[in-house]
């Protein structure tokens, strides 16, 4: 890895532990006093109820995985999915400033790192250098 290379991945480093850390906490938010609150509010926007549970386990096990790097891209697209969601529901017809800015932006790291993936300290790339070198000796 160039010089070049290793600051870009360890600027999407960054990029995916704060993501993950912002969705493990919404996540968390979510289950905090009981799951009952966020599914009425589902409901209230007119998206099924269950949904809520679906989103905020996402939010919370992808977060986590994000962080460690497990399943980046994976994890990624749905963070997409959701913060689609959220822009095409929860959040239409909010203005840009101190309305939807901060989701724009969660939808756009998320973006970025569906495409580049992220390898510095991941675990998927350690699993994935370990595998290649096993067949690399059983060759």
């Amino acid at each position: 890895m160039n010089m070049n290379n290793k600051s870009v991945e360890i600027g999407l480093l960054f990029s995916r532990i704060m993501i993950g850390l912002i969705f493990v906490l919404h996540g968390w938010s979510k289950f905090e006093g009981g799951i009952s609150g966020t599914v009425g509010f589902f409901e209230s926007i007119g998206i099924p109820g269950f949904l809520a549970s679906v989103v905020a386990i996402i939010e919370l096990v992808g977060g986590a995985a994000m962080i460690l790097g497990l399943g980046t891209r994976v994890f990624a697209a749905l963070f997409v999915i959701v913060m689609g969601g959220v822009l095409l529901t929860a959040k239409v017809g909010q203005p840009f400033m101190s309305g939807t800015e901060f989701d724009y932006l969660l939808l756009a790291g998320s973006l970025t790192l569906l495409f580049t993936g992220s390898r510095f300290l991941a675990v998927d790339y350690l699993f994935s250098r370990q595998g290649n070198a096993r067949q690399n000796v059983s060759a």
